[in-house]
């Protein structure tokens, strides 16, 4: 009986593996219960970019000539190629010129992939559909293959970005972003020069405070408040395209219409931002929600860490309630922020606990979310009213504009309850506040019972739940930014949205810090606490 051929069996006749670097074609196994997708930019006979997909050990390939878009109108020709070995995954560097393929490779995409069909039977039939959760290629997509002509060897496919949040119409937009590897950072050019990774920056506290100050943020005269509080113009310490020593691709792209705010200023923003940023989201699992073009682009919102992140975001594996592990993101320092944002980072969502304490909470969010149409004055009230039924059980709190219509309540706590104490404490405070004044108050999430009233959203105080972080720009055309602020300050604001970048630098430059006092605070639910509400702490 004759052997099975292998699959991997024509990548191995092609190449003369004394000659290339290239890894010899072995079936093998994936690194986790994900499936890899991958996609290398090459540039061969002619410059393509080959999408590959794991399965059934080995990477079913494709040359994408013109490379990916994320317009679904635009049917990208997809050469079906030899399965490669998963080990091709990581190859980046060149295949000598007389080698198959000969040429410069880039990993340029790195992450996993969902099949929507069963794929052998998708390959079988001519029609692939499938979910990418890569660094740079997100959403829908599908393969589809054409019918061949008479005579015609080569096996055609078209790749078709699918029309969701994540489409866009100039969809080449994701080529002209991303020109550098998600694995190395470096250029085409480089990796053909044969240069090695770019030298990382070293962030220290003595070098994380020097850096730092050399930053500032050049607003544009969109950005100008009308009382001239913009910021000035930046210093040159760094290169335009560079802050922290993370590379900002299209600087000069507008991510905030309104404030006239480019990608670059963002960038230097979180450089500055960051002595106070950082002792409320440091260390702390992130949710991003993420527009690489911007508040007028598509946007999509981000828990979980896809491989080909940037180093400086770091990644840890947390079981979720379903019983499944999967990696998530966190930041340790300003580098962290800044790449964020290098990968188009709107907004920073936070956990209620630290990563060295997950299963600990050391922060309360109660956010008072208003029914369209009320007045912010009623706001800033229930915001008051709120604080002084929580300093009447032993519990001081801050507060918080969202940049959005509402404000944040925020209960710092000594890391001591677990998460389902919290939980109860949070939602028997709020049903029983709402039960004392149900005409101004609701705790639950109904629309329509919320209507002329203040919703008080106690569900941000649960084990994997997330808020907006302090600092953070809001994902709306003006840019506003959640902003901390004092009880005294809270009584002459307009609104929740009123702060922007230049308002923010103008305060840093100030020396107002409304929370200097917050990281002081030492308290937590202890079982008196729970009792004055009736919880009990194994409720």
């Amino acid at each position: 009986m004759a052997s099975l051929r292998s699959p991997l069996a024509e990548y191995n006749k092609r190449r003369n593996f004394g000659e290339t670097r290239e890894p010899k074609g072995k079936l093998g196994r994936g690194r986790s219960g994900r499936m890899r997708f991958l996609v290398q930019k090459h540039d061969a006979t002619r410059l393509h970019y080959d999408l590959r997909l794991e399965w059934d050990g080995v990477l079913k390939s494709w040359a994408v000539t013109r490379g990916p878009s994320l317009n679904p109108e635009d049917k990208r020709l997809a050469v079906r190629t030899e399965d490669h070995p998963l080990a091709y995954g990581d190859f980046e560097g060149t295949i000598p010129e007389k080698q198959y393929g000969g040429g410069t490779v880039m990993l340029w995409d790195s992450g996993w992939w969902e099949p929507e069909n069963d794929p052998d039977e998708g390959l079988r039939e001519g029609k692939l559909t499938f979910h990418l959760h890569g660094q740079r290629m997100q959403g829908g997509w599908a393969l589809v293959r054409m019918r061949s002509r008479p005579g015609e060897k080569r096996e055609n496919w078209l790749l078709i970005k699918e029309g969701d949040e994540i489409a866009a119409e100039d969809g080449d937009v994701l080529l002209e972003d991303h020109l550098t590897s998600v694995s190395t950072g470096r250029t085409m050019a480089e990796i053909a020069d044969g240069k090695g990774e770019r030298k990382k920056h070293v962030w220290t506290s003595k070098g994380e405070d020097k850096e730092v100050k050399a930053v500032t943020v050049k607003t544009s005269k969109a950005a100008t408040k009308p009382k001239d509080k913009a910021a000035k113009p930046a210093k040159q310490a760094i290169s335009d395209e560079t802050v922290l020593g993370v590379r900002i691709t299209h600087p000069d792209r507008v991510l905030f219409a309104d404030q006239g705010i480019s990608k670059l200023d963002l960038a230097r923003y979180y450089a500055v931002v960051a002595d106070r940023i950082l002792p409320h989201a440091a260390e702390r699992l992130l949710s991003l929600v993420r527009a690489p073009q911007g508040v007028k682009g598509p946007r999509f919102y981000q828990k979980h860490a896809s491989d080909g992140f940037p180093d400086e975001i770091k990644e840890v594996p947390v079981e979720e309630s379903s019983g499944e592990t999967e990696n998530y993101m966190y930041v340790r320092d300003a580098k962290g922020l800044v790449a964020a944002v290098q990968m188009g980072t709107l907004e920073f969502h936070i956990w209620g606990s630290h990563v060295d304490k997950l299963e600990i909470p050391d922060r309360l969010v109660f956010d008072l979310d208003p029914d369209e149409g009320l007045d912010f004055e009623m706001i800033k009230g229930a915001a008051v009213a709120l604080r002084d039924a929580l300093d009447e059980i032993g519990l001081k709190s801050a507060p918080m504009v969202t940049g959005g219509k509402g404000v944040h309540v925020i209960v710092p706590l000594t890391a001591r309850a677990s998460w389902p104490e919290a939980k109860a404490f949070a939602k028997t405070f709020a049903q029983g506040f709402a039960d004392r004044e149900p005409d101004r108050f609701i705790a639950t999430m109904s629309k329509e019972k919320r209507k002329g009233r203040i919703f008080i959203d106690w569900l941000r105080n649960e084990r994997g739940a997330t808020a907006i972080a302090p600092y953070s720009t809001r994902a709306r055309a003006d840019g506003p930014v959640a902003t901390p602020i004092n009880w005294d300050e809270l009584d002459d604001l307009k609104s929740a949205n009123s702060f922007h970048i230049p308002d923010i630098l103008e305060r840093i430059e100030n020396g107002a810090d409304p929370w200097q006092d917050v990281a002081k605070i030492r308290q937590s639910l202890t079982k008196t606490i729970l009792g004055k509400i009736g919880v009990n702490e194994a409720d």
